[in-house]
């Protein structure tokens, strides 16, 4: 239900973007794009405040940009956003796409929901989320317009999949591990926050994505006394 929520919350916020877009001044648009990534790096920054162990966070991102460059996450993301909006016919496609996916899914409210939904049935985080989120996509789509609204399946789907997944990690992601993926999230949301802001891309994000699982890794290893730290 969590999941269906967060969705419609998606839809009916650029849904409003979408109505309402087209009178709001080119100007305007651009400035409220600017907007939204300034409250991304705020929202990031304090994700990212609780930082219990730097040298887990900087290897997490560091190994993580370095797995998703060998893969081709970025280049990857850019191609199908360029494929889509080529079949689509809309300007910015691509663009709003990716950007609305990647705010949509990377932070720890899309993750907690999830688990928190597949593990309780409480679909609180969940509910909370689809306010923010619908607040977010009505400013994107006035900026950025049909991508914001497709992002909503892969936000289904991604947060879907963590609540079915969910009994089989309950045994991985708890307390400090989870609080390191918090961390890592809350510093790639930041980074794309500085993307929007400087409108240009300052750091490959689709390539950051690796990073997340990361420290869960580093922290079983470290646990274990298997470190190299």
């Amino acid at each position: 239900m969590g999941v269906v929520i967060n969705g419609a919350g998606i839809l009916v916020g650029s849904g409003l973007g979408m109505l309402w877009g087209h009178k709001l001044p080119p100007g305007f648009r651009e400035q409220a794009m600017r907007l939204v990534g300034l409250v991304a790096i705020l929202i990031g920054l304090k994700m990212a405040w609780p930082l219990n162990d730097p040298v887990n966070t900087l290897l997490s991102l560091v190994l993580g940009g370095w797995i998703g460059s060998v893969l081709g996450v970025n280049a990857a993301l850019d191609r199908f956003g360029i494929w889509a909006e080529a079949r689509a016919h809309r300007s910015g496609f691509s663009k709003g796409f990716i950007a609305a996916s990647l705010i949509f899914n990377i932070g720890p409210m899309a993750i907690l929901g999830g688990l928190q939904e597949g593990l309780t049935g409480n679909y609180s985080i969940l509910a909370t989320k689809a306010m923010l989120d619908g607040t977010t996509s009505l400013l994107l789509t006035t900026a950025a317009g049909w991508g914001v609204v497709v992002a909503a399946v892969p936000t289904v789907v991604y947060e879907g999949a963590l609540s079915l997944l969910a009994s089989t990690l309950r045994q991985v992601l708890y307390g400090p591990l989870m609080q390191d993926v918090t961390v890592v999230g809350g510093l790639i949301i930041a980074g794309i926050g500085f993307n929007f802001v400087l409108d240009r891309t300052v750091l490959k994000i689709g390539d950051l994505l690796p990073a997340l699982v990361l420290p869960l890794a580093l922290g079983w290893i470290k646990m274990h006394g298997l470190s190299l730290l």
